[in-house]
């Protein structure tokens, strides 16, 4: 991702040859310079200006570095915003102003340009530098730990609880039916075996009977009137 970035930003520098490219290492400082001869149009009697902080060359995610508004010719206030607090040095006049940032940080790499305002509407953008740091990114400041039975793990998919489901309900089957199948061989079996022994039995009655010389009862025929 990072040598995404540089390769980004060395197409734009290559495609616009009026940027101002400058190099610097993490740690040290840059100077960029707004002056009337970077702007398209004179900018004389404009209320301030602003510098501007941007990832692409088209300005369209710029965020302030600071705010420069002007009393007189020689006199102006200069307003960092919080990143910049501490890191920003100005010298010259508002219309021949030179800026110093300190503390470079690769995370201050990108473009950079001078907007002098005349309130309401009245904005002219100049001087615009493409600043490259090469370093390694600062560390962010390390989130409280949090413990481990207070974190909200997130929710399974629908699909592996459905999966979750089927599994435990053939488990369940399988076991049913080791355990019933054989219940139900042996008490089948055991049927069989009570009914062929009273088959046998009985069988073993009539015989008896038979060579002892009695016979079961037969039906007599009612006598016609």
């Amino acid at each position: 991702m990072k040598h995404l970035c540089w390769f980004t930003l060395l197409l734009c520098v290559f495609a616009n040859a009026e940027n101002n490219a400058v190099w610097r290492e993490a740690g040290n400082n840059v100077t960029l310079k707004c002056s009337s001869a970077g702007c398209p149009s004179s900018i004389e009697g404009y209320d301030g200006m602003y510098l501007y902080h941007g990832r692409d060359e088209d300005h369209k995610e710029q965020k302030e570095v600071l705010y420069c508004h002007s009393y007189s010719d020689s006199t102006y206030k200069i307003t960092p915003r919080k990143r910049y607090t501490g890191r920003i040095g100005t010298k010259g006049s508002l219309l021949n102003l030179t800026i110093t940032i300190s503390n470079l940080t690769v995370n201050d790499s990108g473009f950079y340009s001078c907007a002098y305002i005349k309130y309401p509407s009245d904005e002219v953008q100049c001087s615009v530098y493409t600043l490259f740091i090469s370093g390694v990114a600062p560390c962010s400041t390390p989130a409280t730990e949090v413990p481990p039975f207070l974190v909200n793990e997130k929710s399974p998919p629908l699909v592996l609880i459905i999966i979750a489901a089927c599994t435990v309900s053939s488990l369940v089957t399988v076991i049913l039916i080791l355990l019933i199948v054989p219940r139900v061989k042996r008490w089948t079996n055991s049927r069989r075996r009570r009914t062929s022994v009273a088959q046998v039995s009985s069988d073993y009655v009539y015989e008896v009977m038979n060579q002892n010389g009695f016979h079961p009862a037969q039906k007599q025929s009612s006598p016609n009137p």
